[in-house]
């Protein structure tokens, strides 16, 4: 008779993926194959944007609305403004702010193996190790004749 060992199942860690669809290119921090997201760069591709979506900004921020939040990178901090929207999964609220590829905060970004995300009284901090943001960068970025 064989005994089967149980073993314990183990989470997994969020990681950095990037993902290309037909319009749009996304480098999301989280489980792979899961609905578990704790932030992402999307962008139009070949639209000069970068977009920072945050799926649990905060429980205290109205949807629907502008909330102004705070990107801390390598002792720099950086204001956003982003368009607010209800998170029926989570109960929280997402935001999100467009960028440009260029901006002074993207390229922080680029050197920094950190950043922290402040939304009111909700801080999270996001690891930039093996975050392929070159990459969604060139597919951001606008395309030279």
């Amino acid at each position: 008779m064989a005994i089967g060992l149980g073993l314990p199942a183990q989470a997994q860690e969020r990681e950095w993926i990037l993902d290309v669809a037909d319009e749009d290119a996304y480098l999301a921090f989280g489980v792979p194959e899961t609905d578990d997201v704790g932030m992402s760069f999307w962008c139009k591709i070949g639209s000069g944007k970068l977009r920072l979506f945050l799926p649990d900004g905060s429980p205290d921020l109205a949807p629907g609305t502008t909330a102004e939040f705070n990107v801390r990178v390598a002792e720099k901090d950086f204001a956003l403004k982003g368009q607010t929207m209800a998170n029926d999964m989570s109960g929280h609220t997402s935001v999100e702010a467009e960028l440009g590829t260029g901006d002074a905060l993207v390229k922080e970004l680029m050197a920094a193996d950190r950043f922290m995300v402040t939304v009111q009284k909700h801080v999270m901090t996001f690891p930039l190790a093996d975050a392929n943001l070159q990459d969604l960068l060139k597919l951001c970025e606008v395309k030279q004749p």
